[in-house]
């Protein structure tokens, strides 16, 4: 079987797909296109047509098709609006058309809107009882005669479960429906014929098992009905000759390219031409087999972690990708951030982790995949303060908390103050203007001063935000920790509020670098000399940012181009966010205005503290002050947020506790 060492922890066939070489056959390929278009003469034409042509030509023998009956589209979502726009006026009306619930939903959300414009009903076939996926005698149940179209998902992206296709179509067959296929999730690993059983239309991409680019998909049409048909969209490519300019004759091309419109966009065929001949040269058989072998070692690993399969236990009733349920999204994201922070390709869905072992994927990496996995489910089992058990301090805690006290009154343990004042020239984040409304400048209004409104007492009233100053966010601040009952700064566990505080020193490349980011490499380098960082901890990142905070626009420090979006300043990186997460922190903390870098909107995915720390129910500090006064390793942090009902962030006092000699 065919490896690279390079990507041999690599699962993503589902999304991208990889082979051997492809990085240097795509290269060729686009280094090839940039000499031949951008040539002095008249050549381009007939090479890049030809080059579509060809990448037509590999697909047809894929699916078995006749020449004249496939060509290219943007996707399966536009490939299925080309068809559905096609058919004859009215074919549709007063019909049901028929798909399942764990279809693409993107053809989903496509026919929902096209079912008031051409009059047909969708049904849409639920999730059989007890099952990730649709089992196809409930979608026989509903197929009756008045449906006009079945929509037929080969294998399914969500649970990667697979339909045999000849009775569903002998079924579409004696119901007198109009039958299509999506074949995306397993199209180039498992076999398929469109001939056998004969189907009237097919949909695929070329990502995936077949290692293509975005951009390059593919649509099948039975010869017979694409010389019927009328598509919605024309063009000068829609005709038999394309060249023929006479306004009052257009003429529909007798085959597919009827379907091509306009001048056809064929970048994305081309560049997906060399996975296409890779693929053209392997043996088919062995790429199922492989994966076949591997998926049984996945879902033998799973088992004795306990991992729920999302997925058929039976090979037969399978794509490529294996699915393992996760006790919730949070676990699924820390276990795949840790996996990609060590170099291994795995992605995730909600509380689904998916796997797809192909080609360059190798046998003994499954065994570190599922090492690591089990490693950060553990360690994120006692990242919930309480259940540190293995940890805990030996003797009475009684005694413990008297001792802790004595200390304090002793001057043993000192308290930092962790915190900027809060006041009108207290800095306040800006944001784009186009997509949001900033935070107030903070108020202190006098209500009165032992005088005729108070004689015997003075006090203020605050306008303020939220997240103003030294500040807290609540999962609830961010649209990934949304859904939290517990993450409001009224509900949440104040247990885990008050925990060790593991601070990492940039000061000095802050300074240097106003961008400098934070990554995995650098903390655990930062382990490697202070010791690991335990569950249920804090992590903060000391950049001594603090020092910038007499000046908003300093603080601030916003990109001058009135075109930018964003500041520069330090923070964590991507992968920093997956690695903390993974070893179960609280949560993290800045001294910057928050507690991602400046530039974070546009990384990928943006704002990674943000959208991580609130996903995994974890909390987030800003603006923090003196973090130059704690060491790296030692103190304890209580940073208690106001009760506010349904807060998602509020000001703070932030307080060290730091042992003195």
């Amino acid at each position: 079987m065919l490896t690279n060492t390079k990507h041999a922890g690599y699962f993503l066939y589902h999304s991208i797909g990889m082979y051997p070489g492809k990085e240097e056959d795509l290269a060729s390929a686009m280094s090839e296109f940039a000499e031949i278009w951008s040539a002095p003469n008249d050549r381009q034409w007939g090479y890049v047509l030809l080059k579509r042509q060809d990448f037509v030509d590999y697909w047809r023998r894929i699916i078995n098709v006749p020449k004249g009956s496939a060509t290219t589209c943007e996707s399966v979502t536009e490939g299925l609006h080309k068809v559905m726009r096609a058919l004859p006026e009215g074919m549709l009306k007063g019909k049901r058309v028929l798909i399942a619930a764990d279809c693409f939903p993107s053809l989903h959300f496509l026919l929902t809107g096209l079912a008031p414009k051409m009059g047909f009903t969708l049904h849409t076939v639920p999730l059989s009882e007890g099952r990730p996926w649709v089992e196809p005698e409930d979608y026989l149940a509903a197929w009756g005669r008045d449906v006009g179209l079945a929509l037929i998902t080969w294998v399914t992206s969500t649970a990667s479960a697979r339909v045999d296709l000849g009775p569903l179509v002998a079924h579409g067959r004696e119901m007198g429906s109009l039958i299509g296929v999506d074949i995306t999730q397993a199209a180039g690993l498992i076999p398929f014929d469109a001939q056998n059983p004969k189907v009237d239309f097919v949909l695929s991409t070329s990502l995936k098992w077949m290692c293509g680019t975005p951009g390059a998909g593919i649509l099948y049409i039975d010869k017979p009905l694409a010389q019927t048909w009328e598509p919605e969209g024309r063009g000068w490519f829609s005709q038999n000759n394309p060249f023929s300019w006479d306004l009052d004759r257009f003429e529909f091309a007798p085959d597919i390219r009827r379907f091509d419109g306009g001048t056809p966009g064929s970048m994305a065929a081309i560049a997906s031409l060399p996975a296409l001949r890779w693929h053209a040269g392997q043996d088919h058989a062995e790429l199922t087999r492989w994966n076949r072998k591997l998926s049984a070692r996945i879902i033998a690993r799973a088992d004795a972690l306990d991992l729920p399969l999302h997925s058929p236990r039976d090979a037969e009733r399978r794509g490529g990708s294996i699915m393992l349920r996760f006790p919730d999204k949070a676990e699924a994201a820390a276990a795949v951030g840790a996996l990609g922070v060590e170099g291994y390709s795995v992605d995730f869905r909600g509380q689904l982790m998916r796997l797809s072992p192909g080609v360059v994927t190798r046998e003994e990496t499954i065994d570190t995949v599922f090492d690591i996995v089990g490693e950060t489910l553990a360690r994120r089992s006692r990242r919930f303060a309480g259940r540190g058990a293995a940890r805990a301090a030996a003797g009475d805690p009684a005694q413990i908390l008297g001792q802790f006290a004595a200390l304090l009154l002793s001057g043993k343990v000192r308290i930092v103050d962790c915190t900027a004042p809060l006041g009108p020239d207290t800095p306040i984040l800006r944001l784009p203007k186009d997509i949001a409304v900033d935070t107030p400048k903070v108020e202190i209004h006098r209500i009165s001063e032992y005088d005729g409104d108070g004689p015997f007492w003075a006090w203020n009233w605050l306008k303020l935000g939220e997240h103003s100053g030294t500040h807290f966010d609540a999962p609830h601040h961010w649209l990934s920790g949304k859904d939290f009952p517990d993450g409001f700064t009224d509900t949440l566990d104040v247990q885990r509020l008050v925990a060790p505080v593991n601070v990492i020193d940039c000061s000095r490349e802050a300074t240097e670098d106003p961008d400098f980011l934070l990554t995995a490499e650098h903390v655990k380098a930062w382990e490697r000399e202070h010791g690991e960082i335990n569950p249920g901890e804090w992590v903060v990142m000391r950049t001594d940012w603090d020092k910038r905070s007499h000046d908003e626009e300093l603080f601030l420090n916003a990109d001058p181009d009135p075109h930018e979006d964003g500041s520069h300043s330090p923070g964590p990186s991507t992968d920093c966010m997956d690695y903390l997460l993974s070893k179960g922190i609280v949560g993290w903390g800045s001294q910057c205005i928050g507690t991602d870098a400046g530039m974070a909107g546009k990384f990928s995915p943006p704002y990674p503290a943000h959208n991580y720390l609130h996903r995994d129910n974890c909390f987030g500090l800003a603006s923090l002050t003196n973090l130059d006064q704690l060491p790296p390793k030692g103190a304890l942090l209580i940073p208690a947020p106001l009760k506010i009902a349904n807060g998602t962030g509020s000001p703070i006092r932030a307080l060290a506790l730091v042992p003195v000699g």
